[in-house]
């Protein structure tokens, strides 16, 4: 029984910061020591509780990559690190963030490297394609925000 209570003070005290994947959860427990059966006792708890969700873990890292400008490939890749579900990845993308969405974010990005009132030349616009890239923007969204770009400059 004592290690049970451990094992719930050491996974609260984790997800005190921010919220956590269960896969970080049982991963953060394991290296703490505790045992596989203890583990998932305290994970089905937890989820009892509402403290973990995985749907919602993964709707709001969305939200808040995405306003940090990052697109949707990478998301994805940072997603599955943190032991997500591809399924619930890519319903989660589908429905936070679309083609136009993407776009939009993609524009706004690309905005941010064009000095106001210049046309932007080709370092420029190639500094634009490996910034969105290493965001995580689809090719085709970038390759789409460059030829929109080139044309209004």
């Amino acid at each position: 029984m004592h290690m049970a209570k451990d094992c719930h003070d050491t996974a609260l005290r984790y997800l005190e910061h921010r919220a956590r994947s269960v896969f970080e959860i049982r991963s953060h427990l394991a290296a703490k020591g505790f045992g596989e059966e203890e583990i998932e006792a305290e994970l089905r708890d937890l989820k009892e509780l509402g403290y973990v969700s995985d749907a919602e873990y993964c709707r709001e890292y969305i939200r808040y990559g995405a306003g940090k400008g990052r697109g949707p490939v990478r998301l994805r890749r940072e997603l599955a690190e943190k032991g997500i579900d591809a399924g619930l990845i890519r319903q989660a993308l589908e429905d936070g963030f679309d083609r136009q969405t993407e776009q939009e974010a993609a524009m706004r990005e690309a905005g941010k490297l064009i000095k106001q009132g210049e046309r932007p030349d080709d370092k420029t616009l190639a500094k634009i394609g490996r910034r969105l890239h290493a965001l995580g923007y689809h090719t085709e969204v970038i390759y789409d925000v460059i030829g929109k770009v080139r044309r209004q400059g």
